[in-house]
């Protein structure tokens, strides 16, 4: 599996707004049902992830924990990561369950690859048809994108491995979907409408769409709810393509790729004009069918509102402090609107980041004030940017992760035709109240 590290381009990092990749974690298994993730680590760090991807997206999120206490500094706590295990198979029966380490476990020294593979054996026959697995996500490397990354992956091995390697019969009008943790789940449900036009079947994986986007669902579970099922993604293995919507989500791809022979296909981006147009080609090719005429219309709607906007855009200065991937996706697209100038502030690195036109750094939120001050009409990034924005003068308009004081932000829509044309209108609305602002 690929390792990601930072490079630090600063000695000490002020105001941060990277996001652990535990959350990153976290947040993919939502989009598998029935699973459970449990922490191992401080109490407190546990409570921090489950507030913040609850806040975010206004729903309960599976979220278990095993605390480490003083003893296991010296004695270990492998009876801890044991019993926690024992007590979620018996009274919640997940259907995957991964132990996730933390730096607190790395400096305790457990070993949680070897706690679980026991586990697992000793347990075989009960276990039959199920995953339990553990994968080690310190807070002091990578972040939110890494960790969602990583997590699918980790899934995509185990899956491999329970279904096995062996060649079978695939099915050309089926579809692998692999959408980066900088979609929403309302960006998940237009993709899988988008694709389900051509008349193709589509395997999403993570899907938070049917997890995290806000359905009222009777009684109550420690496990999550929607996603794709255990059972269903031993399909993924005889589709006929794979889509993966993000830089990072290539390796899971290239997994599925390496176990099967299925071919994968990376769009950096579905945001924009140009992006658009090449994903529905690719459609049309896989699919051998035409586009609906409501597609038609809403790609003429996006070309008019970039005519009547593009006078908004043109000339304008805009700073981003997103995920890399969400960085790349808004680079190109704010390059078709005429933006003068785009620089990016990444919270780790990536090979993306070199796609970006205009200037793109691994840092924090001092860099972005220091970027507001030498100008700027808009601010874009998380809700942690806002006092920053607010101490620069700099209208700010929240995106990424995460979003609090907004109502349905994990619905909101940014990817194909009708998804580019909602995101023209939030940010041509927020630099339209910069020019009023300065006309008063």
């Amino acid at each position: 599996m690929k390792a990601y590290r930072e490079n630090i381009s600063k000695l000490l990092s002020v105001n941060p707004f990277r996001v652990s990749q535990a959350v990153g974690g976290v947040l993919a298994l939502q989009g598998f049902f029935r699973s459970l993730p449990i922490i191992y680590g401080a109490h407190g760090c546990v409570e921090a992830i489950g507030q913040l991807l609850s806040q975010h997206f206004r729903e309960p999120v599976a979220l278990e924990n095993v605390t480490i206490h003083d003893s296991n500094l010296i004695f270990g706590g492998n009876d801890s990561a044991r019993d926690a295990l024992e007590m979620a198979m018996s009274r919640y029966k997940p259907d995957l369950t991964v132990l996730i380490g933390t730096s607190l476990t790395e400096m305790v020294g457990e070993d949680l690859e070897n706690d679980v593979k026991q586990f697992v054996q000793e347990r075989a026959g009960a276990l039959r048809k199920k995953l339990v697995m553990s994968l080690h996500m310190p807070d002091y490397e990578g972040s939110l994108e890494t960790g969602y990354a990583r997590m699918t992956e980790r899934v995509v091995e185990a899956v491999i491995g329970l279904y096995g390697r062996t060649a079978r019969k695939k099915r050309r009008n089926r579809i692998n979907l692999l959408p980066g943790p900088h979609l929403t789940p309302g960006d998940v449900m237009e993709l899988k409408e988008i694709i389900s036009s051509f008349g193709l079947e589509v395997i999403t994986l993570p899907d938070l769409s049917s997890s995290l986007c806000g359905h009222l669902l009777i009684g109550n579970t420690k496990l999550s709810r929607g996603g794709v099922p255990l059972d269903y993604l031993d399909k993924m293995l005889t589709s006929g393509c794979t889509v993966a919507v993000g830089g990072c989500m290539e390796g899971a791809a290239r997994l599925i790729e390496q176990a099967s022979g299925i071919p994968y296909r990376v769009f950096p981006s579905l945001t924009g004009l140009q992006a658009t147009d090449d994903f529905f080609e690719f459609l049309i090719k896989e699919s051998r069918s035409d586009v609906e005429v409501k597609y038609r219309w809403q790609r003429q709607i996006l070309l008019d509102s970039m005519l009547d906007a593009r006078c908004v855009y043109q000339g304008k200065s805009i700073i981003a402090a997103l995920e890399p991937d969400h960085l790349l996706g808004l680079s190109e697209w704010l390059g078709e609107m005429g933006v003068k100038a785009f620089r990016a502030v990444a919270p780790s690195a990536s090979p993306v980041l070199e796609s970006i036109k205009d200037r793109a750094i691994i840092g924090d939120l001092e860099d972005m004030e220091r970027l507001a001050k030498e100008g700027a009409d808009l601010w874009i990034g998380s809700s942690h940017g806002q006092p920053g924005a607010q101490r620069a003068g700099v209208t700010f308009e929240p995106m990424g992760f995460p979003v609090f004081g907004r109502l349905c932000t994990s619905l909101a829509v940014s990817v194909g035709y009708r998804g580019t044309t909602e995101l023209l209108g939030r940010v041509g609305n927020a630099l339209l109240t910069t020019e009023s602002g300065v006309r008063k």
